[in-house]
């Protein structure tokens, strides 16, 4: 597999901030059952992101015109039952860090369809318990 340049941190590092935002939750009066653990963004997904504002330049060469996507952090009642579930809506975020969300306010959209993705799956029901940064905060 190829390396990639992107900002990376250690194990060890990792596992303290998943378990320190826990534990502010936690604190916070949040039930461990809300807590969020994890997300997880289907890649299918951003990859329609990423196509939908992609061209060809006139050499070929593929431009996105994207800076990324940004994760906005929501609560969805699915079923009383339940804790709620934690999702991040994704909205594309352009090469200035503005969200690109047309709205019927600025002209660009309507009141019914945006470009607010909610494609989001929360841990627990897609959670890797094996994993090392799956922690619990410190009793």
């Amino acid at each position: 597999m190829k390396p990639i340049n992107v900002p990376t941190i250690p194990l060890k590092a990792a596992k303290s901030r998943v378990r320190r935002f826990r534990e502010q939750m936690l604190d916070a009066k949040v039930p461990d059952e809300n807590v969020p653990r994890a997300i997880l963004i289907p890649i299918t997904d951003l990859l329609a992101i990423i196509e939908k504002y992609s061209t060809v330049d006139e050499n070929g060469d593929v431009v996105n015109s994207l800076k990324g996507v940004r994760a906005y952090f929501a609560v969805k009642v699915t079923d009383k039952a339940l804790p709620d579930d934690v999702t991040a809506l994704i909205v594309a975020v352009d090469k200035n860090g503005k969200d690109i969300i047309p709205t019927h306010e600025n002209g660009l959209g309507d009141e019914e369809s945006s470009e607010i993705y909610d494609f989001t799956t929360p841990c627990p029901s897609e959670c890797d318990p094996t994993s090392p940064l799956f922690v619990h905060p410190i009793e």
